[in-house]
């Protein structure tokens, strides 16, 4: 049996958001933001729509309530060029949120995020990194109520079975990085964690679902949608930028013709010069053609 991937995140939605499973986001949260979560725990935004998955951009992320805390959980495939920024706009809706009309600002809710990222974001080794609002030249805090974690999943592909029995911050990771029956079989004999145990278990019944592997198609077909659009916006930014940059020096050379006393007819037969210079340059050189692959 092909199985379906934990990191899709409608896969992981319908892990993570089921009410039956809280024991393992509780797990899940508790490894990677290193908080205590006993007490009320309280999901919201679990149900997902048939208009969110196949919308490109749609964003399938689980919130958390407790006593103290608002926490927000996302997993993502895409490497967004503006992921960071995007991720702070995130945390600072859901830290305003936690503030009523009237109350004093020292009411605010601890507020974290937690990203499960499928792209390297950082040039660090480790896979785990928290921000927080600290100065460390002068060790002071700011405040104490930020925490913006990330898991980068690509950095953290191979690991041992030590690793796996001893970590549950790793075997949460190889949990995710799981393709095959066998990867996800030696997990769940290696993993000392009842609640990874339990994750494996799970994503056999869900990927033997036919609806569910419907679902995550459409999701992954949404995906693709999206993934191929950022690559356009990034490819016409790349020209924009180029054409624009070009169109900026030859503005500042004829301005510097210009300060050395040059006529406009110089100036002029000078910039034609170079355009028939630089077009007998493309004749000489063409592109060449690429070929059927």
């Amino acid at each position: 049996m092909e199985y379906l991937s934990p990191k899709l995140d409608i896969v992981f939605k319908k892990m993570f958001g089921d009410a039956n499973n809280s024991d393992m986001l509780r797990n899940l949260v508790s490894a990677y933001l290193g908080i205590d979560t006993n007490g009320k725990f309280e999901l919201s935004n679990t149900e997902i729509t048939p208009e969110e998955l196949e919308r490109k951009f749609a964003r399938l992320d689980l919130r958390i309530s407790t006593d103290t805390s608002e926490i927000d959980v996302e997993v993502q495939v895409l490497n967004a060029p503006d992921y960071s920024e995007r991720s702070i706009y995130y945390w600072a809706s859901l830290y305003s949120s936690t503030v009523k009309r009237g109350e004093e600002y020292g009411t605010a809710k601890t507020t974290m995020a937690l990203n499960i990222l499928d792209f390297k974001m950082f040039n660090c080794d480790n896979f785990n990194t928290n921000f927080t609002f600290y100065d460390p030249k002068n060790k002071v805090t700011l405040s104490d109520k930020a925490q913006i974690s990330f898991i980068e999943l690509p950095k953290i592909r191979t690991v041992t079975k030590e690793q796996i029995a001893n970590d549950e911050r790793i075997a949460w990771a190889a949990f995710f990085n799981a393709k095959r029956e066998e990867d996800f079989n030696m997990l769940n004999k290696v993993t000392t964690n009842p609640n990874v145990q339990k994750a494996v278990t799970i994503i056999r019944e869900l990927s033997a679902d036919e609806k569910i592997r419907e679902e995550a198609r459409k999701r992954e077909e949404a995906l693709y949608t999206e993934r191929s659009a950022l690559s356009s916006t990034y490819d016409k930014g790349v020209s924009d930028g180029i054409a624009k940059g070009r169109a900026e020096g030859v503005a500042q050379v004829i301005a510097n013709m210009k300060a050395l006393g040059m006529s406009e007819t110089e100036i002029k037969r000078i910039l034609n010069a170079g355009k028939s210079s630089e077009q007998e340059h493309k004749n000489q050189n063409p592109t060449p053609k690429r070929g059927r692959r």
